[in-house]
């Protein structure tokens, strides 16, 4: 009997073997196959017809256990899939933050615990029953469902995007969105998916700091405007107290016979001008902290400046300090404020006179640096501060020495006022002390401050 000519009991049989192995694991199924040979073998009633039903009988078995391999491999597929499904809806009902999956329109389609306390709903099913329509309902600004799409459009996802909520009761929160647009195989638009953040108390904190930042700039602004306000009174009697003791110091309109009297007018009009100095230094602090000081620039012979300035700090002091200039001819022009180039310079210098000792000794030199910026060294060999005090230093009214009994005058405005203007021009003030050794104060000028071609032109 042929395979062909099976007969019908046996083909049925075949088949229903197939059906069976078919539920069962590959070894089993193969095994089955070698037995149904076997059993067919003597039906068969020859060598060649029992080998090819033998051989048939082990091809199903084999096709039936490759089936039954698939659909293990099928079902595992699937459970792995559950299991990773159930690990991510774990993860996303106990996570903090609220995870959601909405359709264009604005409706959602899942929620998690989180997204449903932050927008005041009992539950996510709650809420997805009840909030239909996002644009609408969810947003104070109606039209920031719009700009989310259309974001989102534009880049397939928006990040920290914020927002201003109603929750359910009507509270306004404000929160922020982070969201992707999810696509089948097909590029077909499936969802938008991310996550919401409650960013209220932060953005609270933000808005107070933003309002205490301008309401500490408008007291900065009343301050200057007071003090601005205040300099003509103050100034115009000084002036005359300067004015009028700087006549009767010259005995202009005659004698002052009693030494003690030319003495006295002596101290009025020093003291006269220190206390404007110290007026116009601190008016000029506020203004700089106010930005309302502007520079008049012109061009400037640094190393006139630097004489200038240490003629004017020395003028009637024998004690001072001797001072060597390195003063080189080739240091361009200054692009600058004059004025202001002598207050930075005059700060400096006092205080290197302050605090030198007779025997000491100061340098200052201008250079110009790799960088094509003019600087402007001052050495001195006084009493130094240690390191850890030069930022102490160059905070307005600070005094390194604070006992009642200090050996140098000044309210702690010269450092200051100097670091301030030298920021004004874009530069630099860098300071290197040791105590008992001496301080080295450097200021550096911008590049763009150094205008050469107009020294080569006057020249």
């Amino acid at each position: 009997m042929t395979v062909g000519t099976l007969s019908s009991p046996s083909s049925t049989l075949l088949h229903g073997l197939a059906h069976i192995v078919s539920r069962w694991s590959f070894t089993l199924s193969l095994a089955l196959g070698f037995a149904t040979g076997l059993t067919l073998l003597p039906v068969a009633g020859g060598e060649l017809t029992g080998a090819i039903i033998s051989f048939g009988a082990i091809c199903i078995a084999a096709a039936a256990a490759r089936q039954a391999l698939d659909r293990k491999t099928q079902i595992e597929g699937l459970e792995q899939q559950l299991l990773d499904e159930t690990r991510y809806h774990a993860f996303v009902d106990a996570a903090a933050e609220g995870f959601f999956r909405t359709t264009r329109e604005g409706r959602y389609v899942i929620a998690n615990p989180a997204l449903a306390r932050i927008y005041g709903y009992e539950s996510p099913e709650h809420l997805c029953a009840e909030l239909t329509d996002i644009g609408q309902t969810l947003y104070v600004d109606v039209n920031r469902r719009a700009e989310f799409q259309r974001l989102i459009s534009a880049n397939a996802r928006v990040k920290d995007f914020v927002s201003q909520i109603r929750q359910r009761d009507g509270t306004l929160i404000w929160i922020s969105e982070n969201a992707r647009t999810v696509r089948d195989e097909d590029d077909q638009f499936l969802f938008y998916e991310g996550t919401v953040e409650d960013i209220t108390s932060q953005r609270e904190s933000e808005e107070a700091t933003r309002r205490a930042l301008v309401e500490t700039q408008e007291a900065v602004r009343a301050k200057a405007a007071f003090l601005a306000a205040m300099s003509h009174e103050l100034k115009t009697p000084l002036n005359a107290v300067i004015g009028f003791s700087d006549l009767m110091r010259q005995e202009l309109f005659g004698p002052v016979n009693e030494p003690r009297y030319r003495g006295y007018i002596a101290d009025i009009h020093d003291n006269g001008r220190r206390l404007l100095g110290m007026i116009n230094d601190i008016l000029d602090l506020s203004r700089i902290e106010s930005h309302l000081l502007d520079l008049d620039d012109d061009l400037v012979c640094v190393q006139e400046a630097v004489r200038v300035a240490y003629a004017t700090i020395v003028e009637g002091k024998s004690d001072a300090a001797p001072i060597a200039f390195d003063l080189p001819a080739h240091v361009p022009f200054l692009k600058g404020d004059p004025r202001r180039l002598h207050q930075i310079l005059a700060h400096l210098l006092s205080n290197a006179v302050k605090f030198t000792p007779p025997k000491g000794q100061i340098t200052v030199r201008v250079y110009l640096t790799k960088g094509a910026e003019i600087a402007i060294m001052i050495r001195d060999t006084g009493i130094g501060m240690e390191p850890g005090r030069i930022a102490h230093a160059l905070e307005p009214f600070k005094q390194l020495d604070s006992s009642l009994s200090r050996r140098f005058e000044g309210v702690g405005l010269g450092l200051p006022l100097a670091n301030a203007l030298v920021r004004l021009h874009g530069g630099t003030l860098t300071i290197e002390s040791v105590p008992g050794e001496g301080t080295i104060v450097t200021i550096c000028f911008p590049p763009e401050r150094s205008v050469e071609t107009v020294r080569a032109a006057i020249a």
